[in-house]
Formats: structure tokens, sequence, C-alpha cells
């Protein structure tokens, strides 16, 4: 299959420096903003007339002013007054009431959307993402990221343009009491452009840093937490506590240095307020007494510059909104951009080709990586429908990557891995994996019922159907004897079952699908040698007519297949059935007296 374009490592970063403008985030967004286009426009137009009605309501309040000051209105002039100041701000609140809930209710079900997109995205990635990514850095993106990004969505968009569309409102009134005045008490704002960049962009970068250590202290909690037995098998409370007290002093002084851009920012936003206010006293108050404006209007300019100082404040929280939100769509979008190295259909829409069951690799080369060693060389071996294949080997010799080339985790050159006839690059992943189960060498359960995990994969899976599985792998017994049976609620992990327990576990989950490919790699690993004799004896039953293959270290576990293949780094050393690989001496042989040695011994103890 030819490689798709989108790995993490081809991803060009973002310069934070550069590109942080509203405009680049809001087309990184620009999905979900389609898509809640009306809320969006009708809290956009609720918008529109909170603000107008803000700088009317002004308006009544210099008129009453002035009326005041005339000295010939009389109490129903003011009374008139003040119901349609409370008028005006009883429908300003309906306004500002649907403004919020439709923009920030919109915020909250893009975030939904994105969440889900994220997570999806991470479900259709292949291992081959994973085995260079850390789960803390995906859970920071999954959980922090998608908050900011979020709260730009709702508040920030929110508070952006209500600064955007009070201001000119505003600036048109009071350039109709007085261009001078005016122009005085706006000249500090001059500063703010030049304020909100500068700020800007070290907010940027500063918040990305903060989130990406966040994202090394999540891994390491992660990491502590799955391998707390490790940790205190070793001893390493202590050091790995020490540890994380360093990742977090370093957290700490990253988000003091953030805090610092705050704590200038904002005051720097007031002082410029204040700047206005004072010449406002001053420019305006000469303008009253020599008579160029009423002191009415001179009441409705400084409530409209009142009315400004509040978005022009916010337009700052607003711009550290849009910069965290930036960073966090950034990180956000180096996973939604990638795209899967095997597709979900082939190219050519091949689907369903699989004739049969059989497997074949004809001189297969195969290496994780581009730039990695060859894991295995020039494989060629074929397993007939209904046939079984026993894959034994020292310990990383490649034997469990066929479990992993045989369920298409990873890339695999066209033309040297064949199933049921036909090319696996030409197979619908859903198709391959709905025939072939695999119970691979380190087995996962949920923190679920033991029901819901030897289902897991069956939709409406029947109770006689799980139980025969069960009983197929011999655990049955001992399931039925817990005191929920199958109900039996399982810790993280599996954590209150044996390795073994856990082993067969698997093995039923995998039979309970009834594939036609049933692949086990070092399944059996955690049991002993007497009770593996009597899975393998259950087991027959359970492989007759399903292509089986049998990938162990043991030899008692693939004594009974139809052939069995010796590797050793990476390359096919040895071939044929137990009894001729058993006689020619070679390494096959030697593995097969040591395992005789080790039950003896076993015995004699």
């Amino acid at each position: 299959m030819a490689r798709i374009p989108g790995r993490l490592t081809h991803i060009n970063k973002i310069s934070p420096a550069g590109r942080t403008t509203i405009i680049r985030i809001l087309k990184s967004l620009a999905p979900y903003l389609l898509r809640h286009k009306w809320p969006l426009a009708g809290g956009f137009l609720a918008l529109v007339a909170t603000n107008y009605l803000q700088v009317k309501t002004a308006r009544i309040v210099g008129w009453a002013t002035d009326d005041m000051k005339s000295g010939g209105a009389v109490a129903r002039n003011f009374a008139l007054y003040a119901c349609l100041i409370v008028g005006l701000t009883l429908v300003l609140g309906i306004f500002r009431y649907l403004m919020r809930m439709w923009i920030v209710g919109a915020s909250r079900n893009m975030e939904f959307e994105l969440r889900n997109d994220f997570f999806t995205k991470l479900q259709l990635l292949t291992p081959a993402f994973y085995d260079k990514q850390r789960t803390g850095d995906l859970m920071s993106k999954a959980t922090n990221d998608v908050d900011a990004v979020r709260d730009f969505l709702g508040p920030g968009i929110l508070q952006f343009f209500n600064s955007v569309i009070l201001l000119p409102l505003a600036l048109w009134r009071m350039i109709m009491i007085d261009p001078l005045l005016t122009a005085a008490c706006m000249s500090p704002m001059i500063l703010l452009p030049l304020i909100v960049y500068f700020f800007g962009i070290r907010i940027h970068e500063r918040f990305r840093k903060v989130q990406d250590h966040f994202s090394v202290m999540s891994a390491m909690v992660q990491e502590n937490l799955t391998g707390i037995r490790i940790v205190k098998s070793f001893v390493q409370e202590t050091p790995q506590k020490e540890l994380f007290a360093g990742q977090n002093r370093e957290f700490i002084r990253l988000n003091l240095g953030l805090a610092r851009l705050y704590s200038a920012f904002f005051p720097l936003l007031k002082v410029l307020a204040g700047l206005s206010v004072a010449l406002l006293l001053w420019v305006g108050g000469l303008m009253v007494v020599r008579q160029r404006i009423t002191i009415g209007l001179l009441v409705e300019f400084s409530l409209i510059q009142v009315i400004l100082f509040w978005p022009m404040i916010a337009l700052g929280w607003a711009v550290n909104l849009l910069q965290r939100g930036s960073a966090s769509m950034d990180r956000i979008t180096e996973v939604l951009r990638l795209e899967p190295d095997i597709l979900e259909a082939p190219p050519e829409g091949a689907g369903d080709v699989m004739r049969d069951t059989s497997i074949e690799m004809r001189n297969l080369d195969f290496r994780y990586t581009t730039d990695g060693p060859l894991v295995l060389r020039g494989i060629s071996m074929r397993v007939p429908p209904g046939g079984r294949l026993g894959i034994v080997g020292p310990t990383g010799c490649g034997k469990s990557t066929f479990a992993s080339l045989l369920a298409h985790l990873y890339e695999v050159p066209r033309g040297t891995l064949f199933i049921g006839g036909a090319d696996i690059n030409d197979i619908t992943l859903t198709v391959l994996r709905a025939r072939v189960s695999i119970v691979f060498q380190e087995t996962f359960l949920f923190s679920d019922t033991i029901a819901s995990n030897i289902a897991f994969g069956v939709d409406d899976a029947d109770p006689e159907a799980m139980r025969r599985a069960a009983s197929q792998a011999h655990i049955a017994a001992e399931i039925e004897s817990f005191p929920h049976g199958y109900e039996t609620m399982l810790g993280e992990r599996g954590i209150n079952l044996s390795g073994g327990q856990k082993q067969r576990t698997a093995i039923a989950r995998a039979l309970l699908r009834d594939p036609g490919i049933l692949v086990l790699d070092d399944a059996l690993s955690a049991v002993d040698t007497e009770t593996e004799t009597r899975i393998i004896e259950s087991l027959d039953a359970a492989l007759r007519g399903r292509t089986a293959i049998i990938i162990s270290h043991r030899i008692s576990a693939v004594m009974r297949c139809d052939e069995i293949i010796v590797i050793e780094n990476g390359s096919i050393i040895e071939r044929g059935t137990h009894g001729h690989l058993a006689g020619i001496g070679g390494l096959y042989a030697s593995l097969y007296e040591k395992q005789l040695l080790t039950e003896a011994v076993e015995m004699e103890t």
C-alpha cells in the first residue's frame, strides 16, 4: 500500500511568533463554526442589539440631565425617563441572555464535536503512531487543550466581537457629541493595539510551553500509575516523588512567567482607561464651562466612555483567550491533520476479496520504521485453509511481529502477504479483522465485567456461546467460582485476575468471535506446563476447521501443528513437523531438550 502523507514527523510546526491571528484559528475551526452558524448568527445579532441599546440608554440619561438643568421639566417627565430606561434595560437583558445562550451554548457543542473528532482520530491511527507518542501528551490535548479552544470559541469570541461592535457604535455617538473631546479622550487608546500585539505574542509562546510541560507531567503520572507495582517493587517511591516535584516546580515556574505577563497586561489597560477619564474631566469640564457642550451631553459622553471601559479591557482578555486557544488548537491540529498509515478501505475499493482462510507470505521483509533494522527477512511460508502453523524461536527473534502483520496493524509491502489469496493491502480492514482473531502476548482487559470483556467486539453476545468459549479456553470453572460469576467487575487492566486467568479470558474473547483465522501470540506464557497441555487439548476441537497460527517459546504449545517454523534473527532457519525438527539436532531440538529438562526438574521439585 502506498504511504499516506501526514505522519507526525512531517507536520510543519506553526510559528507562534508570526501567525497567531484570529483569522488563522477561525480558519482551523471553520467546519465547526459552519455547523453552528445559525445560533452564532443569532448571538451576533443579539450582541449588536445589546450594544446599541447600551449606547441608547446613555443618550436618554443625557436628555434627562439636560431637562433637570433647564428647570422646565416636571415629575412626570422624569418618571417617563425612568420607565424608558427600565424598559430598555429589560430588553437589553433579554438580548444579553440570548447572546450568551446562543454563543456560549454553541461553543459547548463545538467542544463536544472537537473532543469526539480528536478521539475518533486516535482510534483511526495505527500503532506506528502510538509507538512514538506519549499517552500523557494525548490525554492533555484531549482535555486541557480542548477546554482552552472552547474558552476561545465561547467567552473569547463573545468578548472580542462585543468590543469590535461596541467600539464603532460608541465612537460614532461620541464624535456626534464633540469630535475634539472624542479625540482627546481616546488618544491613550492609540497605544492599545501595540500593547495587545506585544503581549499577545508572548502569551501564546508561554502558554504553549505551559501546555507542553503539562503533557510531560501527565505522561509521568500515567506511567507511574500504570507501573505502580514496579515502582514499589524497586522501592522507587521517593525518587519518583522527587522527580515529579522537580517537574511540578518547572510547571509552576512556567505558569508564574505567564502570570507575570497577565499582571502587567491588564493593569496597563486600566492605566489607559484612567488616562481617558482624566482627559474627559479636564477637556470636557472646560467645554461645559465654555458652553461648547451641555452638561447632559457630558454625562452621556461619560456613560458611553464607562460602557467602553470593560470591552476595551475585555479585548485584552479575549486576546489572551485567543492566544491560549490558538496554542492549544495548534497542538490538537498536529493530530487531526494526520492520516492513518493504513486506509480503512483500499483505494482500489477491492473490499471483501478473501476467497478462503489461507495465509501466505512471499519473501516478506519488514521493519517498523523506514530507517529501522529489518525485523523479518525473506519470510516465505504458506498455511492452507484449516491448517495449523507453529512458530518458535528465541526471545526477540521477530515472532510477535507475525501477529501484528496478520491484523494489518502496520504497513506491509505489497505482494508479500496474502490472506485468502488476496493481497492484504486490498482487503478492507473491518472485513479482515472480523475474520482474524488475535490473542496478543500482552493481554489487555478493560475495567468492566468479565462478561463484557469476553463479549468485546461481539454485539448481543449469546450467554451460552460465551460460556462455551470460556470452557474451551479452560477459564469457565474459575469464573463461575467467583461470587458474581461472569458479572464480576475487573479492576484496571484486569488487575484482580492472575496472569494466566487474563490470558485465558483473552482466548475466550477471541474464540467467541468465531474467527476463520486464530492467532495465539505466546498466549499461554503465564500458565504452567500442565495447565497449558490441558488448554491445548481443549482447544483442539475449537481450532478444527480454522486456520491457526500458534506463536510460542514453548515447544509443547506447537507440537500438534501441521508445520513448525523456527525463527532466528528474523529469518526462518528450520521448518517441518515436530518429529522431523526434533530429530535433526538444530535449534528446535535444542529448545525441546531444554524444555524437557525444565519439566523434569519441576516434577522432581
